[in-house]
């Protein structure tokens, strides 16, 4: 989807710097009940306020935190905490250093295996801001009980790490005896009701002429219900419908239908062919799927079409005119509002950007590069009207309605700037070497000379601020706070 920056003054503790835009870039459920106790039994009280920008414009590099060695790696953003998620479980660290950070395991038992996860999202419940990730998991099998394929889905309290709802999928009804998954193939969620539907491949023979070649598995955290759809590779998912794409037979090779089905039950009730050969998923936004597809006319001519669904209704809006010269597979980032940010990179250069408005399902603008004076950068991520996204040169900002440039005057640095990493202490700097543990560059793990003093585009955004995988210096996860 599928979601920036002067030269940084880099001190170790955090380099102000402008993310400046510039042009150029048989249905099964099962029941499960919620962790009262979750991550934690403490009561914490509420952290102060901090700076917010909604949405925010430019960041400092706040915190770094090693990756080095863990494997699976997906990081987020949700509320004012960063996340990591692993295949060992999720932690969760307050963006200003507050608090205690939070760890919620993927798996209780030695017995159970996570072989795989999804990226954590947020979403809303009863008000709160929730992480909400789903692990795929190989129950090795306890006495007689043989092993078993399952699905682990967790929404967990982002300000604490106390599990709100957690929903197990038990996966041998739908594959069989002893049959896992591969990997995790496509992941989709309804921010306003916390469900979530994630497309999944099955590991074996077995299990492929069973579900096809991808499958849905549907989550709901308020009915602590999960339903498995057969042959389904989902895209979107919104007050208990899901949108996609036929998942194939077990050799992958199915008519290209959009499919849109009760997510409770399963029931496919609407289906809309297309004249594509096969059908890609690309994201969602807020209302819509988004799937993308080609069908080949001949060696130089190719029609490239993007499909939005309206995932209620299963109304389909194609949108054509894109660049015909090669097959293009578009990704696309909803900002969480109303509109869309789609791209595609074609093989001979000709790379495509294009801006949708989610409400209609109408192509509002877009470019390709060898037809304008601009680049199409690399989207990473668009929140509330921004698209924050990456060129060679520099991380950029992108009017989400418009696909326009947006600039941002540079702050000021901080008068606050930490002695222990070459600054000059403010006037407000305090001259208790403790109060500096609080900061967030010093607390919880946090390591800042793993810093590369090079801002990139954040992964992730909130208000709050924002994330991304720094992964050419050392790995670590870069945590960012917004200054506008």
């Amino acid at each position: 989807m599928a979601v920036a920056v002067a030269t940084a003054t880099a001190t170790a503790t955090a380099a102000v710097v402008l993310l400046a835009g510039c042009g150029g870039s048989d249905d099964q459920s099962s029941d499960s009940k919620p962790d009262s106790a979750g991550a934690s039994s403490a009561t914490t009280p509420s952290p102060p306020p901090i700076a917010s920008f909604d949405p925010p414009k430019a960041f400092a590099a706040a915190s770094a935190f090693a990756l080095e060695g863990q494997k699976g790696v997906g990081t987020g953003m949700v509320g004012r905490s960063t996340l990591v998620a692993s295949l060992t479980g999720v932690t969760g660290r307050d963006i200003a250093a507050q608090k205690e950070p939070w760890m919620v395991p993927a798996a209780e038992a030695t017995t159970t295996e996570t072989v795989a996860l999804t990226r954590p999202v947020g979403v809303q419940l009863d008000g709160k801001d929730v992480v909400a990730i789903a692990y795929v998991q190989n129950d090795k099998g306890n006495g007689t009980q043989k092993a078993k394929g399952q699905v682990l889905f967790q929404w967990i309290d982002s300000a604490d790490g106390k599990k709100v709802a957690e929903v197990v999928t038990d996966l041998t009804a739908a594959l069989g005896p002893g049959e896992g998954v591969d990997d995790v193939v496509g992941q989709a969620y309804d921010a306003a009701t916390g469900q979530v539907a994630i497309g999944l491949k099955p590991a074996g023979q077995a299990g492929r002429q069973k579900v096809g070649a991808t499958f849905t598995v549907y989550a709901d955290p308020t009915t602590q219900k999960s339903t498995v759809i057969p042959s389904f590779d989902v895209a979107g998912v919104l007050n208990g419908v899901v949108a996609g794409a036929n998942g194939g037979n077990a050799q992958g090779q199915g008519e290209a239908t959009i499919l849109v089905a009760d997510a409770a039950t399963g029931k496919i009730t609407k289906r809309t062919p297309t004249n594509q050969a096969v059908l890609h998923v690309a994201g969602h936004g807020s209302k819509r799927a988004y799937l993308s597809g080609t069908t080949r006319k001949s060696d130089a001519d190719n029609n490239n079409t993007v499909y939005a669904v309206d995932i209620p209704t299963g109304a389909v809006v194609p949108i054509k005119g894109l660049v015909q010269d090669g097959t293009m597979n578009f990704g696309c980032l909803g900002d969480e509002a109303t509109a869309v940010v789609c791209t595609a990179r074609a093989a001979d250069g000709n790379h495509e950007i294009i801006g949708i408005d989610d409400t209609t399902g109408k192509k509002a603008w877009g470019y390709t590069e060898k037809a304008s004076n601009r680049v199409v950068p690399s989207v990473t991520a668009a929140f509330h009207g921004i698209i924050y996204a990456q060129t060679e040169a520099q991380p950029v900002l992108m009017d989400a309605a418009t696909g326009e440039d947006v600039k941002v005057s540079t702050p000021a640095p901080p008068e606050s700037a930490s002695p222990t990493d070459g600054g000059t202490p403010g006037s407000s700097q305090s001259s208790d070497p403790s109060s500096q543990t609080n900061s967030p560059a010093n607390a919880n793990g946090s390591v800042m000379s793993l810093y590369d003093g090079k801002l990139r585009s954040p992964h992730a955004v909130t208000e709050y601020g924002g994330v991304y995988v720094q992964g050419n210096y050392k790995r670590a996860l870069i945590a960012l706070s917004p200054t506008a």
